[in-house]
């Protein structure tokens, strides 16, 4: 019983760690597109 507890608490951990790296990726690449934008439009 532990050991199929800590299996799928292992499971969990590892993809809320998964949704966390998504997270960071996605909101790096908005922000990235963002400056991209602002400096292209104030080379404007």
């Amino acid at each position: 019983m532990m050991g199929y507890y800590g299996s799928g608490g292992g499971m969990m951990s590892g993809a809320g760690i998964f949704g966390v790296i998504t997270w960071i990726v996605i909101t790096v690449d908005l922000i990235l597109a963002g400056i991209w934008l602002w400096q292209h439009i104030e080379k404007k």
